[in-house]
């Protein structure tokens, strides 16, 4: 192998494992307010401030779907899809203490989110019985994204009400 051959060849790996490192995946430890446990785990995507979520109850329906990072960037046309058949700023609704006012506090979670790491994490997850899950975390480190951890609870869309933490 040439000097030059061998520099790409260490360049590409270089490159790809840089690359590789851009991906995180982890377990969140949850529980339904009744104390029974629900198995939930994240993905990230690569340069981005989503990924997936999945979470199995206790029954067995599994959900699955798409989280964000709430940033200055998200727009209200980002937010639309985690809406999808709650009603916009899931109004009503707030997995944290009725103090936390600046989850969804005036003027809606769009315009709380004024900083680039908002630290608000939301997703919205399809069951396999045609159920469905709203999650809101906050994340305890919002620069390191899901893996510096967090805070937060999800609701199903018959109201069962899960505690979480990651």
């Amino acid at each position: 192998m040439t000097g030059m051959n061998r520099q790409m060849v260490m360049a590409a790996a270089l490159l790809a494992a840089g690359l590789g490192g851009c991906v995180a995946s982890g377990a969140i430890k949850a529980r339904l307010h009744d104390g029974e446990p629900v198995t939930m785990h994240y993905r990230t995507e690569r340069f981005g401030l989503n990924g997936t979520m999945t979470a199995t109850l206790p029954s067995g329906e599994k959900f699955s779907g798409r989280f964000l990072q709430v940033s200055s960037e998200t727009d209200s046309e980002t937010l639309a899809p985690y809406w999808m058949g709650w009603g916009a700023g899931w109004d009503g609704w707030s997995p944290w203490s009725d103090d936390d006012s600046d989850w969804m506090g005036e003027g809606g979670m769009v315009s709380s989110a004024s900083q680039y790491y908002s630290g608000k994490v939301i997703a919205t997850l399809l069951g396999d019985r045609s159920g469905r899950m709203r999650c809101a975390f906050r994340l305890a480190n919002p620069e390191q994204g899901m893996e510096g951890g967090g805070v937060g609870g999800c609701q199903t869309g018959d109201k069962q009400k899960i505690d979480a933490e990651f």
